[in-house]
């Protein structure tokens, strides 16, 4: 048995206690209140999201896929199922170093091109900016070839150009280094960029050819790896991207009943915080004999009751008025700004439209009644003791035939029924 059957068999066991516990103690509305308080535990335990184990080692499968192979091996839990501090502080740092090489490749890629271009003006012939970068290299090796055909006036302007690119040999170099990438042509032509040219112009037009051919090279490689580096951004975004999806999803459902569609437990806190010190009006709602119901026709039928009965309250209510399931057939409805009175007349109400509603089930027709509790929230009282009178009330409402609504008696006023 799983830990969610067993919540489940827990909650059925306290629906068969708690009755005859309050029928031998009647009086000790502290027992009551504490067994109602565990089966609301319990359902909130019931309804807390979880990340199935599989769905943890479907997720850690593929974030390894964005490391190498001796960090993706660290997201492995260990013999309690999670994962070293250890681990994830490895992990965190192979992540934060991956981030920074991207952001550094997306930094210096754009001024090598730019350098690229403004080499080929100097020249004498404009690269074509939309081509790739491999393009423009050819196009600069290309402008070299020519210019050197002239005579060895030109060493001067040539010397000028290696002065201005070589620094930037270093810069590519460091960042094929950084990515994971070598490229020896890289070095190469740095190192015939660095010397000075020979007198002879065609010696010096075959080393600057060599250095063309290995810049050409590097710029290949260095093209693959922005390629792989885009990729890679490219994907670890769309995942993001789902993970934050999935994660509001999960938020929400942890709001929402997932059987009626209300609001539960933690909405209803949530919605009672927004205005602490606000005066409203507090209906607990308990399904007369939903157990019978379930052992008589089954689960199955007993979620349809409640659907039914979710739907029949949110349409008897107001935008402003706010209901919640809190409890396995125990619902509540809040009333803000509403007087005790009003409140007790659409209690009243709404016990007479739950028993004249027919409700059609997959066993057939059933009729379905409702106790309510009432209870009004004066200033500088707290929550929990209007929950508590509500509470109270409802139990008055069983006691004396179910079918309808109590109010919670004032100070020294006794509770009446309708």
């Amino acid at each position: 048995m799983n830990l969610r059957e067993s919540i489940n068999q827990l909650l059925e066991d306290m629906d068969t206690v708690r009755p005859i516990v309050i029928a031998a103690m009647p009086d000790d509305l502290e027992l009551r209140a504490m067994t109602r308080r565990m089966i609301a535990e319990l359902e909130a335990i019931k309804h807390e999201p979880a990340v199935p184990q599989e769905t943890y080692f479907w997720l850690c499968e593929l974030a390894s896929k964005l490391l190498d192979a001796e960090h993706g091996a660290l997201l492995k839990p260990g013999v309690d199922g999670t994962v070293p501090q250890t681990a994830r502080d490895a992990v965190t740092a192979h992540i934060e170093l991956r981030q920074s090489l991207l952001m550094q490749a997306m930094y210096d890629i754009p001024p090598v091109q730019i350098l690229l271009d403004q080499s080929c003006d100097r020249i004498g012939g404009a690269a074509d900016k939309t081509a790739p970068l491999v393009k423009r290299a050819q196009h600069l090796e290309k402008l070299l070839h020519n210019h050197l055909q002239d005579d060895a006036a030109l060493k001067d302007e040539l010397q000028q150009l290696i002065v201005a690119f070589a620094p930037s040999m270093s810069a590519i170099s460091d960042l094929l280094k950084q990515v994971g990438e070598d490229s020896p042509e890289l070095n190469e032509a740095r190192n015939i960029l660095e010397q000075d040219l020979p007198e002879n112009v065609e010696e010096a037009r075959t080393l600057l050819r060599s250095a063309s051919q290995n810049i050409l090279q590097a710029g290949n490689t260095l093209a693959s790896a922005s390629q792989k580096l885009n990729a890679t951004i490219e994907q670890q975004v769309e995942k993001l991207s789902m993970l934050s999806t999935r994660l509001q999803q999960a938020e929400s459902e942890a709001r929402i009943d997932p059987l009626t569609d209300l609001p539960n437990r933690r909405s209803l806190a949530e919605f009672l915080k927004r205005d602490a010190n606000a005066n409203f009006c507090f209906l607990i709602i308990d399904i007369d004999f939903f157990k019978t119901i379930n052992d008589s026709f089954g689960h199955d039928v007993g979620d349809e009751i409640l659907q039914q009965l979710a739907t029949l309250l949110k349409e008897s209510i107001r935008d402003s008025d706010f209901a919640a399931r809190i409890g396995g057939e125990e619902f509540c409805i809040v009333f803000p700004g509403a007087s005790i009175e009003i409140s007790f007349k659409l209690a009243g109400k709404l016990c007479q439209t739950i028993a004249s509603h027919t409700f059609q089930t997959r066993g057939g027709n059933i009729d379905v009644t409702i106790s309510i509790g009432v209870a009004e929230r004066a200033a500088g009282m707290s929550h929990s003791d209007t929950f508590k009178a509500a509470d109270q009330a409802l139990y008055v409402s069983k006691q004396q035939g179910r079918n309808r609504a109590t109010q919670a008696p004032a100070p020294q006023a006794p509770a009446h029924s309708v």
